[in-house]
């Protein structure tokens, strides 16, 4: 183990611009798969006449997104909650409350769980390559595997189920890990991006998974490189002789090729199983997640073959001065999206009534004073034609959570009732209800 210690904008383009790109980029992506689509004017571009009406459907944002599938409607479930949930419980014990989870979701109107498999080089179902998760570990040995169950009865419920991979992340316990290319930070262990074993051993994982559970999907959240784990103009120690024998001058670049490799092979092993896709679901801040994280989410949403979905988590108000929400799904609306990537958009449910929200500049008290955020960035969402994901699950039950107090609470259990109108919303219009 090697230790290393490092002393929207929102605007509007011109039609014909727009849409000649999108139609361009289209032909070649269709041209490449030796098919040719005819694209329409306005299809997953510009309006015809752009709106500048702030009141208007759209509030100015790109034209909605055309597709026939169902809307999707998600909620992260993590591994903290599922701590709670299953440790110390007894088999049948452990049934009742993923049970109740998933009547849960169903009674939000939900119709996908994003199940966290695999938060800290550990696992929370049987794994031959990671150790168990100590919340599952007794389980485990009883023989009942909480994903496989889960999985079952999420898909009886006409449920999706996926798992939420942190691929590098190992924890503060080294003992977890499971080969030794690893490096610290900040009291925290991290496999290195640019080890092939590293790399081998994060994809044997996720083969694993697709091989043995009838998941629906995969996806890797916000968590790359550390964010200060490495030296912005130079090689860690644990990274010079791989970067040197690169042949490669700028390690920022090298670094995000080496995210790039895992994220693109993660893709293909996904698609081992039938009908399985691949997502990520970074912070809302491409520019941030490019030069910080070295994970470059702009590319793998404008080019194919990284991501089947990209879940930014645009965790912010309409108030928020430095990335009011609506700005911030603009920066992502106008990315010239490949075809084969779908948008969802992570929303901050965790958010509802907190006091203050620290870096939303003159919005930071936005949270208190409203209790219809969460609903109009879900009609917002869904008004731009995608689907959303909401962190997380506990965070529907205000009270039950026990952060808030009076009115603050009061705020949160309004802000979700109004949502829950909102998903209900969609709900009837997936089902002709």
């Amino acid at each position: 183990m090697i230790k290393w210690s490092g002393k929207k904008r929102c605007f509007s383009l011109r039609k014909g611009t727009v849409i000649m790109r999108r139609m361009v980029s289209r032909m070649l992506a269709a041209l490449a798969a030796g098919v040719l689509f005819f694209l329409m004017p306005g299809c997953n571009g510009a309006p015809e006449n752009p709106s500048s009406d702030p009141n208007s459907v759209h509030g100015g944002l790109s034209e909605p997104e055309e597709t026939d599938q169902p809307e999707l409607r998600g909620v992260w479930v993590s591994y903290m909650e599922l701590n709670t949930l299953l440790s110390g419980r007894t088999a049948q014990e452990a049934k009742t409350e993923l049970d109740t989870l998933l009547d849960n979701c169903v009674s939000w109107h939900l119709n996908a769980v994003f199940f966290h498999v695999r938060a800290n080089s550990d696992a929370y179902y049987a794994s031959e390559i990671f150790a168990p998760a100590p919340a599952v570990a007794s389980l485990l040995e009883e023989g009942f595997d909480p994903l496989s169950y889960v999985i079952e009865g999420a898909h009886q419920r006409g449920l999706q189920l996926h798992a939420w991979v942190n691929p590098y992340r190992i924890g503060t316990d080294e003992s977890y890990k499971r080969c030794d290319d690893v490096f610290e930070c900040g009291g925290r262990y991290y496999y290195i991006p640019s080890s092939i074993e590293a790399q081998k051993l994060i994809l044997d994982g996720v083969r694993e998974i697709v091989d043995r559970y009838a998941v629906d999907g995969v996806q890797y959240d916000d968590y790359f490189y550390p964010s200060g784990g490495v030296p912005e103009e130079e090689p860690a120690d644990f990274e010079q002789e791989a970067f040197s024998s690169s042949g490669m001058k700028d390690v920022g670049d090298w670094r995000r090729t080496q995210v790039d490799a895992l994220v693109r092979a993660t893709r293909e092993a996904v698609h081992r199983r039938e009908g399985g896709v691949f997502g990520v679901s970074p912070a809302a801040s491409m520019t941030s997640n490019a030069q910080t994280l070295y994970a470059d989410v702009a590319k793998w949403t404008t080019q194919a073959g990284y991501v089947d979905y990209m879940c930014p988590q645009i965790y912010f108000g309409f108030e928020n001065s430095a990335n009011p929400f609506d700005q911030a799904l603009e920066s992502w609306l106008s990315l010239d999206r490949d075809p084969s990537v779908r948008l969802y958009v992570g929303l901050a449910l965790y958010k509802a009534g907190t006091a203050d929200d620290a870096y939303a500049g003159e919005g930071r008290t936005e949270w208190s004073e409203h209790s219809d955020i969460l609903g109009r960035s879900a009609e917002l969402v869904r008004s731009s034609g995608l689907g959303m994901v909401f962190f997380s699950y506990r965070y529907f039950d205000p009270a039950a959570v026990g952060e808030l107090s009076g009115e603050n609470l009061e705020i949160a259990v309004k802000e979700v009732e109004n949502l829950l109108s909102v998903l209900a919303a969609g709900e009837s219009e997936n089902t002709g209800g």
